[in-house]
């Protein structure tokens, strides 16, 4: 699914040139489920967004479903993003003037795909993560792991191929952050690939591939 191959990105502060990524070599494949764990400073966020197609390298390769990225233009990425990626965030961007149903279903106004009764399926995936009383609620009166579930739930409306999570526990307890953990784990046993990115060390066991960055390389990449 993912192909990265000698994946270098740097910005530029004025002319003194600051790199982040400094020759990425990595391969990820269906249905795998993988923590992307650093430091803050290690370059993994970098590396996620450019996994997720909301960046692009300096230098390097990158194939996303079997498609050279380098070269598309943004309209294609963004075409791209939204049929095949699905995003949870550490804040949970959730609209605070939607239901928690309506915000799940904001993906479907761009996607690509035809989703059908798309109302209903949105209920189910609520209903799927214990949200079914909760579906005409607005995010201010959910507690932060219920706004975090609609935040997953949003991110499968699509029926997207990767699920790309950002520090997804950040903004929560310990207790709620390992529940919705487990929720990842139990959506990569229904074959969807997961990447997970943290600087937290306790959320490695969740995953079945550990991948280490620091100082924008790779210094550890083991599997269960």
């Amino acid at each position: 699914m993912i192909i990265l191959k000698n994946i270098k990105k740097s910005y530029f502060i004025g002319e003194r040139e600051l790199p982040i990524l400094k020759g990425i070599n990595l391969e990820i494949a269906r249905g795998e489920f993988v923590i992307l764990m650093g430091v803050s400073g290690s370059g993994k966020t970098t590396l996620m967004n450019i996994i997720g197609l909301l960046d692009k390298q300096t230098e390097g390769e990158y194939r996303f479903m079997d498609t050279p990225i380098d070269g598309l233009e943004d309209e294609t990425l963004a075409m791209m993003r939204n049929k095949h990626i699905g995003f949870v965030f550490q804040q949970f961007f959730l609209l605070p003037y939607l239901t928690a149903l309506e915000n799940v279903l904001i993906p479907i106004v761009y996607s690509q795909k035809q989703i059908k009764h798309p109302r209903e399926k949105a209920k189910q995936l609520l209903g799927k993560f214990g949200l079914a009383e909760r579906i005409h609620n607005k995010p201010s009166q959910l507690s932060g792991g219920e706004q975090q579930r609609v935040a997953i739930a949003r991110a499968l409306i699509n029926d997207p191929d990767l699920i790309l999570a950002d520090e997804p526990t950040g903004a929560l307890d310990s207790k709620t952050g390992n529940e919705i953990m487990e929720l990842f784990h139990l959506l990569n046993e229904e074959g969807r690939t997961v990447i997970v990115v943290t600087h937290d060390p306790k959320l490695a066991s969740f995953g079945k591939r550990l991948i280490r960055i620091e100082d924008g390389t790779i210094s550890e990449d083991t599997t269960d």
